[in-house]
């Protein structure tokens, strides 16, 4: 994430599969799997989620039907001397990938025998809804579904394991407590009232974000009144002269008496969020949030994340990498003087160039191209093969986080095949150091009361996070464009694109329609993160 602060259950958002996710794969029966606010560390642990309660899909069929996806997309890679790079592993003219990655695992048929065991339609009203691998606030998570998403679930009821309300298992696993948001019908429910985006799966940006550019913003339960508009202003403006830049609680019985009760909350300048719909209310244009709430669209501004894209790789021999991290002038030797003299040409930050070795000159490194062209090594960072720690299966699809380069390598087993560009923590210690596992990820999550980091405290929806220890993920920002530089308060900045294209590489994947995974989802095992100094 940004930093070590808090993550916000919210809107998680999921889209339609996009091209290229498998079609549907019809799989054995077996089967098994509340509701509440997401937490990065939520994961079901190693093993199937569907050798529990009830029927439905079993966890090894549907755990060797996502096998034999990934063989095929490995394939796609030219891993095992396949033949040339396709979809996602192919290269533009410029050594990036065109194609993202597969989110998705391969869909489950919904068979006769299915529908006869999962009669009922289910539809997610509240914010989110938590799947549990079991009928018990206790048992593992394994994923998460957004508002507005249909699921088909069982005829009847099951209580106990801390859920009042009762539980309903859905297809193909899992268990929602009712609780959680979770209307029932024998026909689909009407989802006119919910009123999100779902995220594009096949963008970068996922959904429509925008920044708040004037410091006590006014965000809305409801469309306001002139007087009420006014008034809320009046309040913010004299809590400002008083507190400054100090976020206002959103507890009413905490903040001050002449904030009108139409007022959700207010936000800073640098605060971010996503924008669902536009309305006109008695002349005035205001924006609909994803979490419901209106603000006037004149102190808001769209915001469009950097369009950066590492390089994927044909094999170790393309390997060390060279990034441009910091626009300086190359320089050259004098002669045999042993002095050098800037050349007047600099290369382009996020670029990459063809050094051949690393050399000392005076006081400073020096890394030196073919043509005797020098740049100062404090402006590259280079990505490099590292050897697969023990632990990791040869097959596996695992990263790897250069800390003291700013670097991220991806591997499937011993062969790099994709190379990048990151910001992680400004200070040591910030970014742990080992062998991690993914705990879980989610399209977008919102993250928020975290030390002031340039212009991002509170951001709602980032977007492909993968959490893999505790509060720290790896996840799109596109709030800056500095990579390659330190910069965050722990967590692993990318490219919205490369976040975006890892999120799919990695596993576990999601459920068709899910918002987040666990580890456990579908029998799947967690991609190991290495991040070393």
């Amino acid at each position: 994430m940004i930093g070590a602060g808090v993550t916000v259950a919210g809107y998680e958002l999921v889209g339609p599969s996009g091209p290229g996710d498998a079609g549907e794969v019809a799989v054995e029966d077996g089967g098994e799997g509340e509701g509440g606010e997401a937490s990065p560390g939520g994961s079901a642990g190693q093993g199937g989620s569907g050798s529990g309660q009830g029927g439905g899909p079993s966890s090894e069929a549907m755990a060797a039907a996502a096998e034999e996806q990934r063989k095929a997309e490995d394939a796609a890679a030219g891993a095992g001397g396949g033949g040339p790079a396709t979809g996602p592993y192919a290269a533009d003219e410029n050594g990036s990938y065109v194609d993202f990655t597969n989110l998705y695992y391969p869909e489950v048929a919904f068979t006769d025998e299915h529908a006869a065991e999962f009669p009922k339609h289910g539809l997610v009203t509240a914010g989110a809804a938590m799947v549990r691998q079991r009928a018990d606030l206790e048992s593992p998570r394994i994923g998460m579904l957004r508002a507005g998403t249909r699921v088909r679930v069982d005829s009847e009821r099951t209580f106990g394991g801390g859920c009042t309300s009762g539980w309903h298992k859905i297809f193909p696993e899992g268990w929602v407590c009712l609780k959680a948001g979770l209307e029932i019908g024998d026909e689909p429910p009407d989802d006119g009232t919910i009123d999100v985006d779902a995220p594009d799966v096949n963008a970068a940006m996922p959904l429509d974000y925008w920044r708040v550019n004037h410091d006590g913003t006014g965000f809305f339960h409801r469309l306001p009144s002139y007087t009420e508009q006014d008034r809320a202003d009046a309040a913010a403006k004299a809590w400002l002269a008083t507190k400054g830049r100090e976020p206002m609680p959103t507890d009413r019985s905490a903040r001050p008496d002449d904030v009108p009760a139409v007022v959700k909350e207010y936000l800073n300048a640098g605060y971010y969020v996503t924008v669902a719909s536009e309305h006109v209310h008695a002349k005035r244009h205001f924006l609909k949030t994803n979490r419901g709430v209106y603000a006037r669209k004149y102190q808001l501004g769209k915001k469009d994340g950097s369009e950066f894209r590492g390089r994927v790789l044909s094999g170790a021999d393309d390997l060390p990498m060279y990034f441009i991290v910091r626009e300086v002038e190359f320089q050259e030797r004098m002669g045999d003087t042993g002095l050098i003299e800037a050349t007047g040409e600099k290369p382009e930050r996020r670029t990459t160039h063809a050094f051949e070795r690393k050399v000392r000159i005076g006081d400073y490194d020096y890394y030196e191209d073919a043509e005797g062209k020098l740049l100062r090594a404090y402006a590259v960072g280079v990505a490099e093969k590292i050897k697969r720690p023990p632990g990791i299966e040869s097959e596996e699809h695992w990263v790897h986080v250069d800390l003291s380069e700013q670097t991220l390598v991806a591997y499937i087993g011993d062969r790099p095949v994709f190379a990048t560009i990151v910001s992680t923590g400004k200070e040591k210690g910030m970014t742990p150091v080992g062998v991690h596992r993914v705990q879980s990820k989610f399209i977008v999550t919102s993250m928020r009361d975290q030390p002031v980091e340039d212009e991002a405290y509170s951001i709602e929806d980032v977007p492909w996070t993968q959490y893999f220890s505790n509060n720290v993920a790896l996840h799109g920002a596109f709030w800056h464009g500095g990579f390659g530089l330190v910069r965050s308060h722990g967590c692993v900045n990318l490219s919205p694109a490369d976040a975006r294209w890892l999120f799919g590489f990695t596993e576990p994947r999601l459920p068709q329609g899910w918002a987040a995974s666990m580890p456990g989802v579908m029998g799947s095992e967690p991609s190991a993160v290495v991040v070393t100094e």
